[in-house]
């Protein structure tokens, strides 16, 4: 059951919290997987005390999907972080993103880097400036909630799909079988409850005033936030070039790519990706 908490600017998220201590890790994504996730594992073995938030527009927040932000969300994103932060008592935290959740972690380190000791920035992109305001991914799911029917469709295959990565993990012997079908119902329950005006939410991709890849680097060597990129190698979506460019443009940054590594790579090498970030921490003097 998630947890609920009041941001001074009157929204209220949700979110699942484990693990105590000082060594803060925020994690914001549309949907979390509470049952298998590598912030779970850092908070479990290595002593995060981890929150996962569910980011305005959906779940405890999904009525502010409303009033769609455009090339905006983000920066309300990352800023909601922060205060969600101040609402914890929190100072310096660690910040561990997926996908768009990583597009928040580039906005907290462009809006607010005092507050960053790290980043962990999984499948992070950012997009390629290619002429097309919004990726091609987050285009497949808005054009689908535009009929009733195309979206129910859309939303089981989506979950069905995102359940091939989990279901692997218990063949393999990696993760209890009963936890993992509890995480699979999960991860259906957000896709086949999403309101069909959540679902065409239209974010933009990441740093949407940058109009050229020229201009999105120089953005990108402004951050002296330490970065951990974690990609994979058949990722179509964050791809090996767009990762490569990112982590040559940011100065105090490491970057570790999977060969077999698709979208889901954080939860496809979960364990590896764990030790990665625990040698990065002490390789950097970051606790």
């Amino acid at each position: 059951m998630q947890k609920t908490v009041q941001l001074k600017s009157g929204i209220t998220l949700g979110y699942n919290e484990f693990g105590s201590g000082d060594r803060y890790l925020i994690s914001c994504q549309q949907n979390h997987n509470s049952k298998v996730a590598y912030t779970i594992d850092l908070a479990e073995e290595h002593g995060f005390h981890v929150f996962q938030v569910q980011i305005r527009g959906y779940g405890a927040a999904a009525k502010e999907a409303v009033k769609d932000l455009g090339g905006k969300w983000y920066d309300v994103w990352a800023q909601d972080a922060c205060d969600f932060a101040d609402a914890m008592g929190i100072d310096k935290f660690f910040y561990g993103g997926i996908s768009h959740g990583s597009g928040i972690g580039w906005h907290i380190c462009r809006m607010h880097p005092e507050r960053l000791r790290g980043f962990f920035a999984g499948v992070p992109g950012p997009h390629s400036k290619d002429g097309h305001d919004t990726g091609e991914a987050r285009m497949q799911t808005i054009r689908a909630s535009e009929d009733p029917d195309t979206w129910k469709a859309y939303a089981e295959a989506k979950a069905f799909r995102q359940a091939g990565p989990l279901r692997k993990l218990a063949e393999q012997g990696l993760a209890d079988r009963e936890k993992i079908e509890a995480a699979i119902e999960e991860q259906r329950e957000f896709w086949v409850t999403m309101p069909p005006e959540v679902a065409r939410l239209d974010p933009k991709k990441p740093f949407a005033d940058c109009d050229t890849e020229e201009e999105l680097i120089e953005e990108l060597k402004k951050i002296r936030v330490p970065v951990l990129i974690i990609g994979g190698m058949m990722d179509p979506i964050s791809t090996i070039d767009t990762m490569v460019r990112s982590c040559k443009a940011v100065e105090n940054s490491e970057m570790v790519i999977f060969a077999d590594g698709t979208h889901n790579v954080l939860l496809e090498h979960r364990k590896e990706v764990v030790n990665h970030i625990m040698a990065f921490c002490n390789g950097s003097g970051l606790w």
